[in-house]
């Protein structure tokens, strides 16, 4: 009976080792088929997603007619894709996209404006064009004037360019509420966080018209820019003191005569 009773642990060790492994390998066995299975489930599921129907240039904006919906595994699908056509409104390309390409966010954008690179669109509202002054310290505001600023232009010019009566220096408001599109030349630096400093040139929006209009101004009086507060802005188009003009259409000729009968430097 002694030896008996010695000998019943060396019998459980073994036994117990067995179970262990047999636990072991259940529990792999069963690991394995779970990810075979979700694995399988992945690739079975389709999915609806907006992919190219042809290809779209850089820049293009995309239409209706340019995608289509196609079916892919739920596994093969790129974050961020468009499942449904409707939200692609208003969206241009931002890089090349290829037929059968899955659209997503990094490709499009919702403004052209937006789009960086050295071609990229200017925010112009139909029916206007857009125009570079030139500025500097003393003429622009010693540099505050930012992109997305509205300002007023104001000239001082000498009446004799008008009558040789009585020449005298003469100052008017010729323009007000120009919107500031772009600040200095492109650059292909990032915007964000970096010091603006003085331009040399600020980029308006404003009609064909006040354009040639502007144009002699440039060349016939001293400019000087006064910036708005924002809390006075008016984002129009490009509103002007005196007579307005024809959004598109310049007018045939524009010298000491129009511009005196528009803003009317010798009145009174």
């Amino acid at each position: 009976m002694p030896s008996q009773a010695r000998s019943s642990p060396g019998i459980r060790t073994p036994l117990f080792l067995v179970g262990v492994a047999l636990a072991l390998v259940a529990f792999i066995a069963m690991f394995a088929f779970g990810v075979v299975f979700v694995s399988r489930a992945g690739v079975g599921r389709q999915v609806a997603i907006v992919t190219a129907a042809q290809d779209i240039q850089a820049r293009e904006p995309i239409l209706p007619t340019m995608l289509s919906v196609t079916e892919l595994p739920a596994n093969a699908i790129p974050p961020k894709s468009f499942v449904h056509m409707a939200d692609l409104s208003g969206y241009s390309a931002v890089v090349p996209i290829f037929k059968g390409q899955v659209i997503t966010v990094n490709v499009v954008a919702s403004h052209p404006d937006l789009i960086t690179g050295a071609s990229e669109y200017l925010p112009i509202p139909q029916g206007s064009v857009a125009m570079t002054l030139p500025t500097n310290e003393q003429q622009g505001v010693a540099g505050y004037i930012a992109q997305g600023d509205y300002i007023d232009v104001i000239a001082t010019v000498n009446s004799g360019l008008f009558t040789p009566t009585n020449p005298r220096t003469l100052t008017r408001t010729v323009f007000s509420n120009l919107h500031v599109i772009r600040v200095g030349p492109p650059s292909t630096a990032p915007r964000e966080g970096q010091p603006q400093g003085v331009v040399s040139s600020l980029t308006v929006v404003l009609s064909l018209c006040d354009a040639q209009y502007m144009s002699w101004l440039l060349v016939n009086a001293s400019l000087k820019y006064v910036l708005m507060s924002y809390h006075d802005y008016t984002p129009t188009t490009a509103a002007t003191t005196g007579p307005a003009c024809p959004s598109t259409t310049a007018p045939e000729i524009v010298g000491p005569r129009q511009a005196d009968a528009r803003w009317g430097f010798t009145a009174g």
